[in-house]
């Protein structure tokens, strides 16, 4: 009896690990560009080909589905086939903001975060985000992290966090390590290759990308 029930229970672990089918991606194209001069960042170039598309097509295949935030150029988006959400007031007021607006569509358990500026994201980046919450299971949200280096917008929540996200944007606790720190709990997963979050804030750092290819 002792046997069933421990065969019993490692069956019923299992049926709760998270799956790919459990998670929406949600690809962060709503900012402001500041650092590249006010341009839409999605939308510009890299190896001739949009960067809202490369992290499309990387983050895809780990998920049930995506949907895109944006605050301009929505029908330019909305091409790829995928939903488009904008922030409630279009004041460019962060990921949290893109975060919740999507919170409020998304059908799925869990949501993973990418932005649409980092093009070498790795091919078990949902897979391991996912794995940490399996191990840490009273948890709602897990975060990447790279040699000791946080990279809080690169994360994996639970969907039912849409209070706790309504709630922080609210009070202007906008800073999402400070959020994830001290109000979710977060579960920092390490990655190794730093690289692999690697941000294409300014246009120099698509310059000298483009040359190294």
């Amino acid at each position: 009896m002792q046997y069933l029930r421990k065969r019993l229970a490692k069956k019923t672990m299992q049926n709760d690990r998270i799956k790919k089918e459990d998670i929406t991606g949600l690809v962060l194209a709503g900012g402001k560009g500041s650092r590249m001069g006010g341009v839409d960042k999605g939308l510009v170039a890299f190896e001739d080909v949009p960067l809202v598309e490369h992290v499309i097509g990387i983050l895809k295949p780990q998920c049930r589905t995506l949907v895109v935030s944006a605050n301009r150029n929505e029908d330019v988006y909305a091409k790829y086939g995928y939903p488009v959400v904008t922030d409630d007031d279009k004041n460019f007021s962060g990921p949290l903001a893109g975060i919740a607006a999507a919170l409020e569509i998304v059908k799925t358990p869990y949501m993973v975060v990418a932005p649409c500026d980092s093009p070498f994201l790795p091919s078990d980046y949902v897979e391991r985000l996912a794995g940490g919450l399996n191990e840490h299971r009273g948890r709602a949200v897990a975060a990447a992290r790279t040699n000791g280096r946080e990279q809080p917008v690169f994360m994996l929540l639970k969907t039912d966090v849409k209070h706790a996200v309504r709630e922080a944007l609210a009070t202007g606790q906008l800073a999402l390590h400070r959020w994830l720190n001290r109000t979710m709990n977060v579960v920092w997963v390490d990655f190794d290759d730093e690289g692999a979050f690697e941000n294409m804030n300014r246009a120099e750092d698509l310059t000298a990308k483009n040359k190294c290819l």
